[in-house]
């Protein structure tokens, strides 16, 4: 997905690290995280603020401390909530780069694959006051801050501790992620459809068109799932590219509008003022100021 390609998403310090890795508060351009969904393990960290982060059907209100674990294939996103600045960071593997076997972890083979494979649901919520897992994920989030000491082995020995942890806890449960996929074909369709034409004029017909669904039940199903209507959500994804490209590009504003969908420059200052509670050129400033 489109959501892991902006400039400081690849950190792999001297070595080729099967992983990214996301700092992110208010003056990053993705600060709310649309939905989503990508072949990777997440693990998203809370230091400050309150995140409230959807997995498919879970809604989970992260405080600080606290830490989601996000499968491979999970559609999921969500917004930090309003009461004070958030600071959380990502770090996103790849397992089926670090999927080595040695003789003495053999009779984890099983589990784990089914872990990799999505074959088991973990539970997803790793509390502040589980103080082993917390102290296992800050040290794995900790090293990323310092680009030089980053190294693959740590980062394959840290992510097995965790599913040790993990495995030894029983935090998970014999549901395959299958179980829901089936619920959540359309709307990844629809999903991806937003984020290849979200330049073009896309109203509610077209997008429920993309999903095979009669308008009126998918304007259900998509709020259901988001938590947001189709239209709402077109408009908070094209502001947050509108974001992204502010923050690395030097563009006219009417340009970096046009280019997001918003044919007129008056309209796409209210709708930005309307999801960012600022306008435009107030949160460039903030954004170079904080850079």
């Amino acid at each position: 997905m489109r959501y892991l390609d902006y400039p400081e998403s690849q950190v792999f310090g001297n070595q080729n690290l099967p992983c990214f890795f996301y700092a992110v508060d208010k003056t990053h351009p993705r600060y709310n995280m649309p939905f989503h969904w990508h072949p990777l393990f997440e693990i998203l960290h809370v230091y400050e603020g309150s995140f409230l982060l959807h997995l498919n059907e879970r809604t989970l209100l992260l405080g600080p401390g606290d830490t989601a674990l996000i499968q491979n294939g999970i559609t999921h996103g969500g917004v930090p909530q309003s009461d004070q600045e958030c600071r959380y960071e990502c770090l996103v593997i790849d397992l089926n780069a670090i999927s080595l076997f040695s003789s003495s972890i053999r009779q984890y083979e099983p589990k784990l694959t089914d872990l990799f494979n999505s074959s088991i649901l973990l539970d997803g919520y790793c509390s502040a006051s589980d103080t082993e897992t917390s102290e296992l994920i800050l040290r794995m989030l900790r090293p990323f801050q310092d680009r030089d000491s980053v190294d693959a082995l740590s980062l394959i020995g840290n992510t097995y501790l965790l599913f040790s942890a993990i495995i030894r806890r029983h935090a998970y449960t014999d549901t395959p992620l299958k179980q829901y996929s089936k619920k959540y074909e359309a709307l990844k369709k629809v999903l991806s459809f937003i984020e290849e034409h979200y330049q073009e004029h896309l109203d509610l017909d077209t997008l429920a068109s993309c999903a095979n669904l009669n308008p009126s039940y998918f304007c259900r199903y998509f709020k259901e799932l988001t938590h947001r209507t189709p239209v709402d959500y077109l408009n908070f994804y094209r502001i947050e590219v509108a974001c992204e490209q502010m923050v690395y590009s030097h563009r006219p504003l009417t340009e970096i509008a046009y280019d997001c969908g918003f044919t007129d420059s008056s309209y796409f200052i209210k709708v930005f003022r309307h999801y960012k509670h600022m306008s435009p050129t107030q949160y460039i400033l903030g954004t170079r100021s904080q850079g």
